[in-house]
């Protein structure tokens, strides 16, 4: 049987399909990195996919992320919501996007700010395993910016067995990683924080893009000022 993997982070809002007939070389530097997910728990996979991203956040010389129960909550139930409705995307058929489900769960409730983001994936046969996983999100820029960002503190991991394409593959599962960072609480909330996470990324860079083109109509004002002195 062919091995698959499919991939989505949020900054792109669309998935990315990789077909692979043979797993890579695994470090076997966290446990059970290099086993199926069919020979392992949905437990011990999320511990080792949350070694292995630390790992390459210490590589990169960024902090590590620790568990947080509420992204768990929301990454647990998107991905069991994706392998039983047999969808992969950030947003359900049923219309609920990534931000309701983090925000639901109270993860976001009295913080003065903060940011979040998501990485999907699922892998079946050689490449359902954890080093397989994170090795995909690695390689695609989009979900290594998320997986490397030095704002993001906390991480939840939701595992599944099984994959939107077959939901009994026994040798399959569905992983949502679920990242963010909350600021002091605060009884009022700041604005600016719904934005952030609304764009998880790609909101970011639009606000550099805005500022960016304030900064050239700046520019363009004062030629202008200074070509008609």
């Amino acid at each position: 049987m062919r091995s698959r993997r499919q991939l989505a982070p949020l900054v792109l809002l669309t998935g990315l399909a990789i077909l692979a007939t043979a797993p890579a070389a695994a470090s076997a530097t966290c446990p059970n990195e290099a086993v199926g997910s069919a020979l392992q728990t949905e437990a011990t996979v999320s511990e080792s996919i949350l070694c292995l991203v630390n790992e390459e956040r210490a590589a990169a010389g960024v902090g590590p992320v620790s568990r947080n129960a509420k992204l768990e909550q929301a990454a647990l139930a998107h991905s069991n919501d994706m392998v039983s409705n047999g969808f992969f995307a950030h947003t359900s058929p049923a219309g609920v996007g990534f931000l309701q489900r983090v925000t639901s769960t109270g993860y976001t409730s009295g913080a003065s700010s903060w940011i979040a983001g998501e990485n999907l994936a699922w892998g079946s046969g050689s490449l359902s395993t954890p080093a397989e996983i994170v090795r995909g999100w690695m390689e695609s820029p989009a979900h290594r910016d998320n997986l490397l960002r030095g704002q993001f503190r906390e991480i939840g991991i939701g595992v599944v067995r099984g994959t939107p394409e077959d939901a009994s593959d026994p040798d399959g599962v569905t992983v949502s990683s679920e990242y963010g960072y909350r600021g002091a609480d605060n009884t009022k909330s700041n604005g600016s924080a719904k934005g952030k996470g609304n764009a998880k990324g790609k909101g970011k860079g639009g606000a550099k893009k805005k500022a960016k083109k304030a900064r050239a109509a700046a520019r363009k004002r004062s030629a202008r000022r200074s070509a008609r002195r």
